[in-house]
Formats: structure tokens, sequence, C-alpha cells
């Protein structure tokens, strides 16, 4: 079975760190697929607009101008070091590097079906039917909750919300938003006297999920775990997808003090 790994930009984040984890654990992807973003990056800057028409917050062209600058507090300290950026760097420079126009497109989808069984770790966005439903291929995705029970883009933020324990879970990617087959679930243990804001927590936290890529793909691989099925009771499972932003700024300021 090949090992694969998805990817908008070598330099994104996660995909680094997901690759990390992988040559950590002796696994060395069989090849990178690296599609053009363009129109994700375009999707999402209008997204943004709607969402922040929709929230009444247009208030002037600097309030959308400043979301485009950078800010050194928003730099990670939670990040690969030095060593382990090399090793990416140096594994990417002579992978099997496959470039395409997008994950969906359809010259995308016969590359991979020509490749035949494999696992992919998939750093790019939502994926239709067609990718999905592809013979013998498994997209896995880095979910940095607890699965079934915090859903969505804000799941980081509902578990400090309910003061819960935050898990890390890898899970196959599914038509619905993270429904999908958990491979792998862990606890990830957080220090409150260091973690003073939602940005740090969600960095440590992806930084500590993306870290399980490859002890979760070397077990599947030893045959150690299989996937299962979310557990969902009977009763009417909640769902936690984007938090409002007047409940994020409560849950700032009870994180600052």
């Amino acid at each position: 079975m090949k090992i694969g790994i998805t990817t908008y930009s070598l330099s994104n984040k996660d995909f680094k760190e997901q690759l990390s984890s992988m040559l950590k654990s002796g696994i060395n992807p069989d090849f990178i697929i690296l599609h053009y973003g363009g129109i994700h990056k375009f999707s999402k800057g209008f997204k943004f607009i709607s969402k922040t028409l929709k929230q009444r917050r247009f208030k002037s062209i600097s309030f959308l101008l400043s979301r485009r600058k950078s800010n050194p507090a928003d730099i990670s300290p939670f990040k690969l070091n030095e060593e382990e950026e090399k090793e990416v760097n140096q594994f990417t420079s002579s992978a099997c590097l496959i470039k395409t126009k997008g994950i969906n497109d359809i010259s995308t989808i016969k590359t991979i079906v020509a490749l035949g069984d494999m696992l992919i770790a998939c750093n790019s966005g939502k994926l239709n039917s067609k990718v999905l439903n592809i013979p013998n291929v498994i997209f896995l995705n880095v979910h940095a909750s607890k699965l079934p029970m915090y859903r969505g883009i804000n799941n980081i933020e509902w578990a400090l919300w309910e003061n819960t324990d935050i898990y890390a879970t890898i899970h196959k990617i599914s038509q619905g938003m993270d429904e999908g087959d958990i491979l792998y679930q862990k606890k990830i243990d957080t220090d409150k006297s260091t973690l003073k804001s939602i940005s740090e927590y969600r960095q440590y936290c992806f930084l500590k999920s993306n870290a399980l890529m490859g002890k979760a793909l070397r077990a599947y691989l030893d045959k150690k775990i299989f996937f299962t099925k979310q557990e969902v009771s009977k009763t009417p499972l909640s769902q936690y997808y984007i938090m409002h932003p007047i409940l994020k700024g409560y849950l700032q300021k009870k994180l600052s003090s």
C-alpha cells in the first residue's frame, strides 16, 4: 500500500508537521500531490467578506485590510525545530512531486486512480464525491478535537468553552463534516499556565495533532489499529461548527484571566 500526502504549498505548516511526523516514524511518502490553490484562496476571501457582511461588521475598508496584515503576536512559537525543518526540506527536494490543477480536478482523479491502493494524508480542503469514491484510496484528516463530540472548524474553542479535554483525532474523510471512521485518537496535554489565548491553544493543539499522523500510519500499516465507526448515541448529537465572535470574545477573556 502506497502512502501519499497533499498540499497547496510545500511551505504549508500542517503539511510540514505531518510530513515530519511520518519521517520520524520511518514512513517516507511515495509521493506529494502539490496542487494549485488559487481558486481555494479566492473562495476563502469571498467567504470572509460574505460572513463579515452578514455579521454587520463591515465598518470600513481598514477592517478588511487589517485581516491581511501580519501581527507579530500571531507568529506561532509552536512549530518544527531547525532539525525537523531541515529533514522535511531535504525530503521534499528529492520527493516524487505530482503537480496538478486541483485536488478535485478530473486529471488529478485519473492520476490518483493510476497509483493504486493508498492512504493519503490530506491538506487540501473540501473533497468532492468523485475524489472520495476513488476505489481503494483513503484520505485522512487531522482533527484537533474529540470526535464525534466537536465537529467543525472551531472544535478547540468549543472544548475550551465547555472546559473539557482536547483530543487529537485522525479520521477518514467522508462526505459529512468530520463524520468519517476514526483511525487514531489521543488526549492532548495542555498547560493553562502557558496557553493564554485562543490562538495559542489552536497553534499548540494542531502541532500536537499533526505530530500523531506518522504514529497512526505506522500502527495501521503494522496492523495494530483499525478504522472504527464514530460512536453516536440514539439521542440527537450536538453539532459544533462556527463559534460566534461574541462568544469567542468571552472565551478569550476567560483564557486571559
